[in-house]
């Protein structure tokens, strides 16, 4: 799976039901949300296709999509962030 980085300019991120968003995804795809504004998610699904689908759910709210999955990242988070982050992509390069 790779990880996208999802960010709503406007704060409306709260307001769009991210539950049901991830539900039309692939199978196995999962987000993490900070807030109304950024969200990152796991999926096999392309930023175009993953952006396709939220303009379903985001309505008129502005948007970005980033496929972080090669970038290299740190910082000081709670463990479950880097949890989410790092756990399959392990996984997936021991295959």
């Amino acid at each position: 799976m790779k990880n996208f980085l999802l960010v709503f300019d406007d704060g409306s991120g709260s307001d769009i039901d991210l539950k049901k968003y991830v539900e039309s995804l692939d199978v196995g795809a999962e987000i993490y949300t900070l807030d109304g504004h950024v969200c990152f998610v796991k999926s096999d699904l392309s930023a175009s296709e993953l952006s396709s689908r939220l303009l379903k759910f985001a309505g008129s709210s502005l948007f970005f999509i980033a496929d972080i999955s090669n970038s290299e990242y740190e910082g000081r988070m709670l463990g479950v962030f880097w949890d989410f982050l790092k756990s399959r992509t392990l996984a997936s390069a021991a295959e």
